[in-house]
């Protein structure tokens, strides 16, 4: 009987490790006719290596440029805001192929006695400071001041003389660029922001009588006419830059002159049919970085 139960004994623990054996080789314990306590180990493969990016071609050069270098000679930049003439005559040079017009309004007042009152400006900035601010482009154009011409009633020589004219300070006209590249790999501008600031310069007099019970106050209307002035000029700048035919001109302005500074690089004349080809590019904050292969 002792013998017989060793033998049972014997034929059970080599079932254990007969599962064992099948468990680690990945064999189902079902097949084996278990209940399947012991479940496959999984066998997936190794993640693989994420392939190289192409090695550039062996003679490609590589040329860092600022974006505001690209975008030209800014001691001829400038902006004016104006509408003595015409509500047309507010136009901004900025830089290389960035040219437009703005659409700025006379300000029309009702005085008490039933009178208009006409608020007219004029104004030239300096040419712009420039800066960068993380990935933007900063353009500040100062203005030294502008000039607030106020007519009563119309625009006759009295009528120029019956109120005090104005002026406003410390005018800017802030416009940030953010530079990207295109679907050819150049570089163009992407998002426009433009902010624009003004203050009324105190007169001596603010308050001019008509009729003996009528008032005028030319500073507020000067600081209402800045209300005004304001969303035009930003609103109609964003959209100028923003426009088709702008953006057209500037960017095949800019693609010449890059062409030739690369050009140079490379020891070709710009003069001649030499052209070059972009293999890599893109903005490392405002600087165009690209790698590229001339073709004499």
């Amino acid at each position: 009987m002792v013998q017989a139960r060793v033998r049972r004994l014997s034929k059970l623990l080599s079932g254990f490790a007969l599962v064992t054996v099948l468990a680690s080789d990945g064999v189902s314990t079902e097949a084996w006719g278990g209940e399947g306590v012991f479940p496959p180990r999984s066998l997936s493969p190794p993640p693989s290596a994420p392939p190289s990016p192409p090695a550039p071609p062996p003679n490609s050069l590589v040329k860092t440029v600022p974006f505001a270098m690209l975008l030209g000679d800014f001691t001829k930049s400038f902006m004016q805001i104006a509408n003595l003439r015409s509500p047309m005559d507010s136009n901004f040079v900025l830089g290389r192929g960035l040219v437009g017009r703005l659409a700025l309004e006379r300000h029309i007042h009702e005085a008490a006695n039933g009178s208009k009152v006409y608020l007219h400006v004029n104004g030239t900035s300096n040419p712009p400071t420039v800066g960068t601010e993380g990935n933007e482009l900063h353009l500040r154009f100062l203005f030294p001041a502008i000039q607030v011409k106020s007519y009563y009633r119309d625009y006759s020589n009295e009528s120029d003389l019956a109120l005090g004219d104005a002026v406003v300070e410390k005018a800017t006209v802030d416009i940030y660029l953010t530079p990207v590249t295109d679907q050819r790999r150049l570089p163009t501008y992407q998002a426009v922001r433009v902010v624009f600031t003004g203050e009324l310069k105190e007169p001596d007099k603010c308050t001019y009588w008509f009729d003996v019970i009528f008032p005028v106050n030319v500073c507020s209307l000067v600081k209402d006419y800045l209300k005004n002035i304001k969303p035009t000029v930003e609103n109609g700048l964003r959209e100028a830059l923003q426009q088709p035919q702008t953006r057209m001109q500037f960017d095949q302005a800019v693609w010449q002159q890059l062409r030739g500074e690369l050009l140079q690089q490379a020891g070709l004349n710009p003069a001649t049919p030499a052209q070059v080809q972009i293999v890599e590019a893109g903005f490392r904050g405002t600087d165009y970085v690209v790698s590229f292969v001339p073709r004499p």
